[in-house]
């Protein structure tokens, strides 16, 4: 895997640009396959992917999951969390239990969906893997209120919570609950704790947030990037925190790997001249000072596709472990080139 850094002639004007280059028809490649581990007995989950196939039957199947509960008491705020996890539709719960257990017929849910947060039940000990559609993740904070949800962080080094939350005046002072051993438990260390995958919290908004993390990540499609033709398309991003922030972009391939290229534009003493690179499988930005934001415009390259259409995947990792899947469908109509 390669890394390359930008040219050190260009000036930058309105940001940071790329353009994205696709090749090929319609395929999986923006399918990720989500891993979770689990211990017996409740485990609070936050799905990050939208499952090929939502039926639990088919999601949980040769697994020891049991029982799945999606929280939909959220019609008012929640002003505290109570301990004791009670799990039923009296408690706001919906529940989906497996087919073998006699209570089979009270199942509530039918169907398994992306970037929300679960409990799951096992029998025993045990990793279950679910493949899905990656999304870009948006949490939707109910102010004055506990939002039950997760986020995408690193594996190996995630943020403490302290890190991952430091630019949001909303979420101090922090209250934040986890499930250990199917009690709610505050997290009285912030500093030090760190936040997993795969995992949801209740976490306490004072008033009004859009705030997603340490880097904000936005496209025009919401929670993917779409691209026609030679229409110019764009990611924004934004540095949340109140730290320099370093940002990483891979393009992540389980096949065909989309052709992607970034664009620069550079101020001369005449004119704005614009430039196209291959962009490689691992781009590093220059860091991102506190606040600042950049625009990466994409744009199709049609000569390098040999089919109209293929989606691809952006990962976007930051250097404190917060990470942010952007799904990319283009198509080559409209053909235009730089």
């Amino acid at each position: 895997m390669n890394t390359h850094q930008s040219p050190t002639w260009l000036k930058w004007l309105g940001g940071f640009f790329i353009a994205v280059l696709v090749a090929g028809s319609v395929q999986a490649d923006s399918i990720r396959t989500q891993t979770i581990s689990l211990h017996q007995g409740w485990n609070s989950v936050f799905l990050e992917v939208s499952p090929t196939n939502g039926n639990p039957v088919v999601c949980f199947q040769g697994t020891p999951v049991s029982k799945a509960a999606a929280f939909t008491g959220a019609d008012k705020p929640m002003q505290f969390v109570q301990n004791t996890l009670v799990v039923n539709q009296a408690n706001g719960w919906d529940v989906w239990y497996a087919p073998s257990r006699a209570d089979g017929f009270l199942t509530s849910i039918f169907s398994l969906a992306g970037n929300k947060p679960y409990l799951l039940y096992a029998e025993s000990t045990c990793v279950i893997s679910i493949n899905g559609n990656a999304l870009l993740n948006t949490v939707n904070w109910r102010p004055n209120s506990f939002t039950l949800t997760g986020f995408c962080v690193d594996n190996v080094s995630p943020p403490t919570f302290d890190q991952f939350f430091a630019g949001s005046a909303a979420h101090h002072p922090y209250r934040i609950f986890q499930l250990l051993n199917d009690t709610w438990v505050l997290v009285d260390n912030v500093q030090t704790t760190q936040m997993h995958s795969g995992e949801a919290y209740w976490i306490y908004c004072q008033g009004s947030s859009s705030y997603q993390g340490p880097l904000q990540v936005g496209v025009p499609g919401g929670q993917s990037l779409l691209m026609q033709g030679g229409n110019p398309s764009g990611i924004s991003l934004q540095n949340a925190s109140p730290n320099p922030l370093g940002v990483q972009l891979q393009n992540i391939s389980t096949g065909a790997q989309l052709p992607l290229a970034y664009v620069l534009r550079a101020v001369t003493s005449t004119n704005v001249q614009t430039a196209a690179y291959d962009l490689p499988d691992t781009y590093n930005l220059t860091t991102f000072e506190p606040g600042e934001n950049r625009g990466f415009w994409l744009t199709l390259r049609p000569e390098r596709m040999t089919v109209d259409a293929q989606v691809g995947l952006l990962k976007i990792t930051t250097d404190m472990g917060a990470q942010y899947w952007v799904p990319v469908s283009a198509n080559r109509t409209a053909l235009t080139s730089f």
